[in-house]
């Protein structure tokens, strides 16, 4: 490659990386507590290096126009079964809403069930928060659900970049996270039959099989 070339890719390094990397609001389970007939789960939020988390109102619409800077962060678990009514928590500046579609950045596309209740935590009043320069923790944010039982659901985040030739922008998010499911989990003693009938049957199969070739 040209040499000169090579330079202008080495300079344009810093500001291609961040972009990159955005991560924007990341969501992971803390701990499943059992309170009661019902489970809490708490979430702890991590907000990458590269994005700030800014105040500010959610439309009436699901779906929030990525490019309008007016409107705040917020991150959406989609799918969060068996949502106990008035349960949701959050820290200081965050207001929890729940509703069966959204809220969900324009230009992301997670899985959502309008059958499922959804949970979101929105930043409705307080300072910009910035991850530089090595991410911060957003504290945790919790839910009740009748279930303990979990599998993989989406979530959708919006942040606002802070660094390279897009800061100030927008950015958004998406990926899956464990939530409730009203899906039961096999116990390991069932699973562990289920494996043995199988183990089972396949023997079976195999002496069928040398029985006809004999």
């Amino acid at each position: 490659m040209n040499p000169l070339r090579l330079h202008r890719v080495a300079a344009l390094l810093p500001l291609l990386l961040p972009l990159a990397a955005a991560a924007n609001i990341i969501p992971s389970v803390a701990s499943i507590t059992a309170v009661g007939p019902a489970f809490t789960w708490a979430y702890a939020l991590e907000l990458s290096a590269d994005q700030d988390v800014r105040s500010g109102p959610l439309p009436g619409v699901p779906v929030v126009p990525s490019q309008a800077l007016g409107f705040g962060s917020f991150l959406t678990i989609f799918d969060f079964a068996g949502y106990v009514a008035g349960s949701c928590t959050s820290p200081s500046g965050w207001v929890c809403l729940v509703q069966n579609v959204g809220y969900r950045p324009s230009d992301v596309m997670p899985d959502d069930d309008p059958g499922i209740t959804n949970v979101t935590w929105h930043y409705a009043s307080g300072p910009d928060i910035s991850g530089q320069p090595n991410g911060v923790s957003l504290g945790l944010f919790s839910a009740q659900s009748i279930y303990g039982n979990a599998e993989l659901e989406s979530y959708a985040a919006r942040g606002f970049k802070n660094s390279g030739l897009s800061a100030g922008t927008v950015a958004a998010n998406v990926g899956l996270v464990s939530a409730p499911t009203g899906t039961p989990v096999p116990e390991p003693a069932t699973l562990a039959l289920t494996g043995m009938a199988l183990l089972l049957m396949g023997g079976l199969q195999g002496r069928r099989a040398r029985a006809r070739t004999d």
